[in-house]
């Protein structure tokens, strides 16, 4: 199967990556960990998971029928979003199973970095796949804007205060930042790799972004039918919209449940029921359709351009 295929040379690649550790002891198996949690390329297969790993690799092919020369790349935006789970549980300190809650901050902190590094270790063997020197840069510089976007939308994150009052166009600007920007570097990479055609670079760019915004509120929904969201009082598009909805008791008992400074231990299911009463989990699932749909359009605009998106559509399912 095709998709068995590409998992298995992106997770080759990985490796070859990763013997440049292979030295460090237990430092390989701490690396390498972030890397097999869920929609990372050396996670249990799943039938239920859409390939995130593969992502640049779809996109490629999409456009020009090859995917091999992007296997580089694809390693290093796994690299880059490895890093980024890592700084995430050493800033948001909410996770008993994160590296930093087992092994401390500094261990957790030279994972991240040495994620980092080797992510930029992966972008240059682009060079072995015959991808020229001019691409590999515009690759480098890509990727560089990209996360530095999210790195951005990270710190207003952080920088939110205590007041649990936002608004929904400041919450769809930092998950659009944060993580949006992500699945738009694998996409534009992808494409990157497969063509000259700058036009149709942005149009998978774009893409990228929607499908992006769509995959996060997605995890909003989730995290809230889960209870997770609700237990680690995290403020998602659902809380933002009930918020801004209700009043009186209703309100008062969503600002306790979901204030940075509460200690309060809240009820998941009674808080569950409340959104979904206030047609919280409704409204983002529209949200949510909206974002796919306009990726769905721009993937018509690439099929125009003579693109098989099919593949792609697995991700809008």
């Amino acid at each position: 199967m095709w998709q068995e295929r590409q998992a298995e040379l992106l997770q080759e690649e990985i490796q070859a990556v990763l013997s440049a550790l292979s030295e460090a002891g237990d430092l390989y198996a701490l690396v390498k960990e972030p890397l097999t949690k869920g929609r990372r390329a050396l996670a249990a297969e799943s039938a239920q998971e859409q390939p995130w790993p593969l992502l640049p690799l779809i996109v490629c092919e999409a456009i020009c029928e090859h995917y091999e020369q992007a296997l580089p790349a694809a390693v290093a935006i796994q690299f880059f979003i490895a890093a980024g789970d890592v700084f995430d549980d050493i800033e948001d300190a909410d996770s008993s199973e994160s590296l930093a809650a087992r092994h401390g901050a500094a261990v957790a902190t030279n994972v991240a970095t040495t994620l980092l590094i080797l992510a930029e270790t992966a972008i240059a063997r682009l060079k072995r796949k015959g991808v020229e020197d001019y691409v590999i840069i515009r690759v480098m510089d890509a990727v560089n804007s990209f996360y530095t976007t999210a790195c951005t939308g990270q710190h207003l994150d952080l920088s939110l205060t205590p007041d649990i009052a936002i608004s929904e166009d400041r919450y769809l600007k930092v998950i659009c930042m944060k993580s949006a920007s992500q699945i738009e570097c694998a996409c534009h990479i992808g494409a990157l790799l497969a063509t000259e055609n700058e036009r149709l670079i942005d149009t998978f760019g774009i893409f990228g972004h929607n499908l992006g915004m769509a995959a996060q509120i997605t995890n909003d929904i989730q995290g809230i039918i889960r209870g997770s969201d609700i237990l680690n009082h995290k403020i998602t598009l659902p809380v933002v919209y009930a918020l801004a909805q209700s009043d009186g008791k209703a309100r008062h008992q969503l600002e306790i449940t979901f204030s940075r400074q509460t200690e309060l231990t809240p009820d998941p299911i009674r808080i569950r029921d409340l959104l979904f009463h206030l047609g919280a989990v409704h409204y983002a699932t529209l949200k949510m359709e909206y974002y796919k749909q306009r990726a769905l359009d721009i993937l018509s605009k690439a099929v125009r351009a003579g693109a098989d998106v099919e593949r792609l559509k697995l991700f809008l399912g």
